[in-house]
């Protein structure tokens, strides 16, 4: 019998060493919620003596929000349920503690509830480290949002240089070379006035063809600077307005087959326009085309398809793709840039003899 009773306080001494060395706050309840053992990590975690916990209902040391979530919590333990959560609390001396508790239920022997058993965790420096994590999520969040802006940005403006720098080399080729050479005639002729009157007719009369063609390669410019006002027309009359002026200008036959399901929103109006008028500026000065033919659809899944088809002299793709001088006198880059701009793809397929296709998918989105 004296040995089984100094078995069983060795066996105690030994579970009270384990118990008080472990490095988890343990703590026992009683069924009126108040405490009956605390172990040395539980009172470091709260910053309280030994004898400032025991007897007391666990509630004191919780207040406002976090006293009734743990109130929730422990009904359950007489029901015989165990759960795992998270609790703020404040320590004696006055810091903010989250406290992860793992509770189970305590039953005597007739399997009554007797009171609840808890395993405490501090995870404070856990929780300032998941705050700071979030906060820091939430600022990458807003610096993605501001660098795809900016990128949006980047992308606009790659489309709009471009579209200045065709015009500008249109401007330069066209243009100013006529007014330059213009002036040059008009020295020659005041030079001549005197002694070649006929030689001066001549130049006067090749200076009048060279100016009207300058005339006419100004208008081109304008009518390509110029944006319809889409609101005011609708989108179908913009674009038939847009190929009869093309067929006049060009006379290249131009039709247009339209089978829109719905309304575009403005910014894709804008965008696709913009490509259209590059591409047909493309087959003006390029294609040496007879007919061109454009067609614009949308489907079920509310994708906008653009097919631009012309039966030209085509030109070699690679060469084009890779040389960028070219790419850029061809307009490529920017129609490209327009594309992904409005969300969608940009393809071009050409060969020589056989024609240029363009094709653009983009969303159709509010």
């Amino acid at each position: 019998m004296v040995d089984k009773i100094d078995r069983a306080a060795e066996l105690e001494q030994k579970y009270r060493i384990l118990v008080e060395s472990m490095g988890e706050g343990l703590c026992i309840l009683d069924k009126n919620m108040v405490i009956t053992f605390a172990n040395n990590k539980f009172c470091e975690i709260l910053e309280c003596r030994r004898d400032e916990l025991l007897g007391r209902e666990v509630f004191y040391f919780y207040n406002g929000e976090s006293k009734k979530r743990l109130r929730n919590q422990l009904k359950n333990r007489a029901t015989g349920k165990s759960s795992n959560y998270t609790l703020p609390t404040m320590t004696k001396g006055g810091k903010e503690k989250f406290l992860s508790v793992s509770g189970v239920p305590l039953f005597d022997k007739n399997g009554k509830f007797g009171g609840t058993l808890a395993v405490v965790s501090d995870i404070t420096e856990r929780k300032k480290l998941e705050d700071k994590l979030e906060k820091h999520g939430i600022e990458l969040e807003r610096e993605v949002e501001k660098r795809t802006e900016q990128l949006v940005e980047l992308y606009r403006g790659i489309a709009v240089t471009e579209e200045r720098n065709r015009l500008a080399q249109e401007i330069h080729d066209g243009l100013a070379q006529t007014l330059a050479t213009s002036l040059l005639k008009i020295d020659i002729c005041e030079r001549l006035l005197n002694d070649n009157p006929k030689k001066v007719k001549r130049e006067l009369l090749a200076l009048r063809k060279m100016l009207t063609r300058g005339i006419k390669a100004t208008r081109h410019i304008i009518f390509d600077l110029r944006l319809p006002k889409f609101h005011r027309m609708g989108f179908a009359t913009v674009l038939g307005r847009y190929l009869e002026e093309f067929r006049r200008k060009t006379r290249i036959a131009a039709t247009l087959n339209l089978k829109l399901e719905e309304s575009l929103p403005m910014k894709l109006q804008v965008g696709t326009y913009r490509i259209i008028r590059e591409a047909m500026n493309n087959v003006r000065k390029h294609a040496m085309a007879k007919n061109v033919d454009l067609r614009l659809r949308t489907d079920r899944d509310r994708n906008l398809h653009l097919i631009i088809e012309d039966d030209g002299k085509g030109f070699n793709l690679k060469r084009i793709l890779t040389q960028n001088k070219y790419s850029k006198r061809f307009g490529l880059l920017g129609m490209e840039e327009q594309a992904k701009l409005l969300g969608g793809t940009f393809a071009i397929e050409s060969t020589k003899r056989q024609g240029t296709k363009i094709k653009v998918k983009v969303p159709v989105e509010e």
